[in-house]
């Protein structure tokens, strides 16, 4: 999950400093899609408890 959470803060990151809006909304929705991911391991994982 560490490893996810990386993943989205680089996305974040990549697309504040992007110069064009494609780039930008690209990585956007890619940081989007990971972020789905990880509220569904976090259910998961809260589920067990």
């Amino acid at each position: 999950m560490k490893k996810l959470n990386k993943k989205y803060a680089e996305l974040l990151h990549q697309a504040s400093i992007a110069t064009g809006r494609k780039e930008a909304v690209g990585l956007l929705h890619k940081a989007t899609k990971l972020q789905s991911k990880l509220d569904e391991k976090s259910k998961v994982i809260s589920n067990f408890d």
